[in-house]
């Protein structure tokens, strides 16, 4: 494929998720103060994100469409405003008559139709008491829902609130390490993080937070216990449990550290680990890597075979994908990704070798194992590493990038598509498992499974050669494909009970892997 970076995947990270990794560097800065509306706030917003809009979304965009549709959504703060094109000019309406005009910019500049907005939003707010109430949280909200909502389902604006939460979990954020879930009175500790400020201060999962800096938390509500546990790195927190029967209650000060969700459990059953993987953020392959050495170096051996659990995993970000799927190969293409933007035309390659020795892996994965979950299972797929169990997966095969805006909110957009090793596009068609599944419950017992599928039964992989050859714009063949095994979201025990029974049969599990692999072209 002409055009692109071809490189290891350990060169290509930082060229096609510049924007996302180093819009996302500084996690402690939490959202912006709710903000008064003025003209010099709502300029940076708008220069910002027209210009990114207009630089990389995927395919080109007109400008005058987005900001048009952006501006007519203020309708949802004042009914009785209507901003619409008369021509050449943007004309403003309130209660049914013409407040302002003047002349729209040439189609092609964001600038221009940044400061249009901005005169536009100037000229309504003084008809409308509504508007020129309204904060400044509320008017970008309107404007950038409705100027994304032309583009594709995945592109969108989060306010400042909402991306901080997403940025918590894909790259962390000051805390003390505690899973938490809010009831009557108190707060139930769920888990804690291992080697975290709880855990190395003493907390225990089931004990209660009944007060955090001396205050009551019986009427908080889970937002509110979040915030508050949550801080500056360094910084420091109080709070009281109740323990078991324990009468006395005790008193915890803790210093907050960088703290990121764990995505990686991993457990033993008889000889072959099984590996949930429930999301790619930034410490998920490094989590991923040494949960597998730590099981490649067990007291009890190695295991025979890995099960890398990816059912509704809803994947995450791009450079952790590759990273994982590096893991399990020793060379090899993992992914291409292009689109507009110069910088999204990449290929990655797996490069460090794999950590597993060779040994047999079943991957699991369902109708919400999406996104780089996906990459994950169509690379091990394809270069005939893995053999596939569960159902059809999502099929989200485009990435995107995401940018921060002045007022610490977001603008996700998408801005490339991907194809497998093998060259098949995965939006809109996802990923063919081996060994379908679909139906969970209904299926017969393990037990039964297992000969079932030694004879042939559930073994859809006869269907990979039309899944991987079907065009890319054939929407009725790639809707028909989908029907061969329907998406589903469950998570039945069948699924790990044959990954185990397959990793047990050599002779199976390299007759399915033989059925499913294919000829990776070199581009």
């Amino acid at each position: 494929m002409n055009g692109l970076n071809i490189s290891t995947a350990r060169f290509s990270h930082a060229a096609a998720v510049s924007a996302f990794l180093l819009l996302a560097a500084c996690m402690q800065i939490g959202p912006a103060a709710e903000t008064e509306y003025s003209n010099e706030y709502s300029r940076a917003m708008f220069d910002t994100g027209y210009q990114f809009i207009n630089e990389r979304y995927i395919v080109p965009v007109s400008l005058r469409t987005l900001s048009f549709s952006g501006l007519a959504s203020l309708h949802q703060i004042d009914s009785k405003l209507d901003i619409r094109p008369k021509g050449r000019d943007i004309e403003v309406r309130y209660q049914k008559r013409t407040v302002g005009q003047f002349t729209a910019p040439r189609d092609e500049d964001p600038m221009a139709w940044s400061q249009a907005t901005v005169d536009a939003i100037a000229i309504a707010r003084d008809a409308s008491p509504v508007l020129a109430d309204t904060r400044a949280e509320a008017v970008f909200k309107a404007v950038f829902d409705g100027a994304l909502s032309p583009l594709d389902k995945f592109s969108r604006y989060d306010d400042a609130e909402t991306a901080a939460e997403k940025r918590a979990y894909r790259d962390g954020f000051g805390g003390i390490g505690v899973t938490i879930t809010k009831e009557d009175h108190d707060a139930l500790i769920l888990s804690v993080t291992e080697g975290g400020p709880a855990a190395n201060g003493g907390v225990q999962a089931e004990d209660r937070i009944t007060h955090i800096e001396g205050e009551y938390i019986g009427r908080w509500t889970q937002r509110q216990l979040i915030e508050a546990l949550r801080g500056p790195i360094n910084s420091a927190v109080n709070f009281t449990v109740s323990r078991g029967q324990s009468p006395a209650p005790i008193s915890i000060t803790l210093r907050r550290q960088h703290v990121v969700p764990e995505t990686v459990e991993v457990r033993r059953k008889a000889d072959i680990a099984i590996i949930r993987l429930a999301g790619f953020n930034v410490d998920s392959a490094k989590d991923l890597r040494r949960a597998v050495k730590r099981q490649m170096q067990s007291v009890e051996g190695p295991p025979a075979g890995f099960v890398l659990d990816l059912r509704s995993n809803p994947g995450g970000r791009l450079d952790i994908s590759i990273d994982v799927a590096d893991l399990f190969l020793d060379s090899g293409e993992i992914i291409v990704t292009h689109g507009r933007h110069p910088s999204s035309r990449q290929a990655y390659a797996a490069s460090r070798g794999d950590e597993t020795g060779q040994r047999p892996i079943v991957t699991l994965i369902n109708g919400n194992s999406a996104s780089a979950a996906e990459i994950v299972t169509a690379a091990l797929q394809d270069h005939g590493r893995a053999v596939v169990i569960g159902t059809n997966s999502f099929g989200k095969g485009s990435v995107q990038s995401v940018l921060r805006l002045p007022n610490n909110g977001e603008i996700t957009l998408t801005w490339s598509r991907f194809l497998t090793p093998s060259g098949y596009r995965l939006h809109e068609l996802g990923v063919l498992p081996t060994v379908c599944t679909h139906g969970g419950g209904d299926l017969q017992t393990p037990d039964a499974l297992a000969p079932a599928v030694r004879g042939g039964e559930y073994v859809i992989a006869g269907e990979l050669g039309n899944w991987r050859a079907t065009g890319n714009k054939d929407s009725a063949s790639r809707a028909s494909l989908r029907t061969i095994c329907p998406s589903d979201g469950g998570l039945p025990d069948i699924d790990i009970a044959l990954a185990t029974e397959i990793i047990g049969d050599r002779a199976l599990y390299s007759s399915l892997l033989k059925q499913a692999d294919t000829a990776v072209a070199h581009r």
